[in-house]
């Protein structure tokens, strides 16, 4: 779960520094905002298959690392 919560701060900060630049630039906060709006709503429906399997990649992994871990535990050595 550590590298879950990692994924959503690092997204977080991102996209909290992004808007931090437009403001800086002149841009409102709704303008800057609407603009990330914008951007993800002209996605065809390639880049959105694409986005979506890199933002499950954190979760496959964690759910990939809990089951190799559940199956060594039942396995004795």
């Amino acid at each position: 779960m550590k590298i879950i919560s990692i994924y959503v701060l690092f997204a977080v900060l991102t996209l909290t520094l992004i808007v931090i630049i437009d403001v800086m630039s002149g841009i409102s906060l709704p303008a800057s905002i609407h603009s990330l709006a914008t951007v993800f709503a002209t996605t065809t429906m390639q880049e959105g298959i694409c986005i979506t399997i890199f933002l499950l990649l954190p979760f496959i992994q964690v759910a990939v690392h809990a089951t190799k871990d559940r199956h060594s535990r039942r396995k004795p050595s």
